[in-house]
């Protein structure tokens, strides 16, 4: 029997379909309760979805060129690497697997989407409907996932903030490019006011071992999660989670003068999920590996 998954992920038809049927999960993180992403691979399969409540941005990693969907008894080809498919709620659609596939699914409701443009836009989005696409080629897509999604670890919560500024620029993109009615360009407006980044920062430094998340960080001052992320970047010169994984090093380097804990105690005291993760980012940002850091400090 496979593993209970998340509510979200429960409740989500394309990821049960998938979860039934022969494709493997390769890896899952909630977002929210409206909001995840998971990673599958398949080979050989078919597969129908019937209506899904939600919608889903699947983006192709690698294999796929054997991959069709079935439109009025036809077969359409197109699939390769860095394709996307955009699935709204709704829709029907039969799907013929031969040879391998990798990809990634984004699922989001109706409503969260609705949620973002009227927050992040200031408009109605009720009337609003998103385009269904079978095999696009969209780079700006393809380059997040790539560039980004692929290289951060789904199951730390040191990268948890960086995953939701993934969910977030994605939704926006498929929000401004996709949907029925043209939205305008956003306007960068000036960046955070003094006192309202250094919320933020207090609250981050009392809460470096927790989850922190872009969605309380921007409720903190009142902003959607989108204009926080680039108010709070202008303020500082960092995305939220660069300052975030500086902060928690920073912590790491004043709790290694401490002989009496260990790493793993350490990795965990600074918000890391693991002694791995947390060495592979302190070598990062310092050019040391913990162990050598201690080391160099005896």
């Amino acid at each position: 029997m496979k593993p209970l998954q998340p509510l979200l992920f429960q409740q989500a038809h394309v990821f049960e379909r998938l979860n039934q049927a022969r494709a493997t999960l390769d890896g899952l993180v909630s977002l929210s309760s409206e909001l995840g992403f998971a990673r599958w691979s398949n080979k050989d399969d078919r597969t129908a979805y019937q209506r899904p409540e939600h919608h889903t941005l699947s983006v192709y990693l690698s294999g796929g060129y054997q991959t069709k969907r079935v439109l009025g008894g036809q077969l359409v080809e197109g699939g390769a690497p860095d394709k996307i498919c955009l699935m709204p709620a709704g829709h029907e659609s039969q799907w013929q697997v031969d040879g391998d596939l990798a990809f990634v699914h984004l699922y989001f409701s109706e409503q969260s989407l609705r949620d973002e443009i009227e927050r992040v836009w200031d408009k109605d989005a009720r009337d609003l409907s998103l385009q269904e696409l079978t095999f696009a080629d969209d780079p700006a897509i393809s380059s997040l996932v790539q560039q980004w999604l692929l290289r951060l670890n789904w199951s730390d919560k040191a990268d948890f903030l960086a995953l939701q500024q993934v969910g977030q620029l994605l939704l926006n993109h498929i929000a401004k490019q996709y949907s029925s009615r043209p939205l305008a360009p956003l306007e960068l407006k000036a960046g955070l006011a003094p006192f309202q980044l250094q919320r933020c920062k207090d609250y981050i430094e009392a809460h470096l071992a927790d989850n922190i998340s872009l969605q309380h960080l921007a409720a903190l001052v009142g902003l959607s999660e989108y204009h926080f992320a680039r108010m709070f970047k202008q303020s500082c010169g960092l995305s939220p989670h660069r300052y975030v994984s500086e902060r928690r090093v920073a912590l790491a380097k004043q709790l290694l003068r401490l002989a009496d804990l260990s790493l793993s105690e350490i990795a965990y005291q600074s918000g890391f999920s693991s002694q791995a993760h947390f060495s592979a980012r302190f070598k990062q940002l310092t050019g040391y590996s913990p162990k050598a850091y201690r080391e160099a400090l005896a």
